[in-house]
């Protein structure tokens, strides 16, 4: 599907590792890590990619549409990982 070999693994397994290759320190990769955990939901993956966006947007410079957005996708992420008993909030 992308690039010129055929890859039959599963859409997740490969959003996984491309999540690997990712430019750090970038709004786009905190956005991309919330909506891989979120996709993790249930998986021992899931917190630690959680952890990884969360510090890499605390590193960010904030204060642009894109900034704003990823944060948008890593609350999403943060209440999607939240435990059923948990208050929101």
């Amino acid at each position: 599907m992308f690039g010129r070999s055929q890859d039959d693994r599963p859409p997740l397994q490969r959003a996984l590792d491309a999540a690997a290759t990712l430019k750090p320190g970038t709004w786009e990769s905190v956005e991309a890590l919330a909506q891989l955990a979120v996709a993790c939901q249930g998986s021992p993956d899931a917190a630690r990619i959680y952890r990884t966006a969360a510090e890499a947007a605390a590193q960010l410079k904030a204060g642009t549409f894109e900034s704003v957005r990823a944060l948008v996708w890593l609350h999403r992420a943060a209440e999607g990982l939240r435990p059923a008993d948990t208050p929101r909030g």
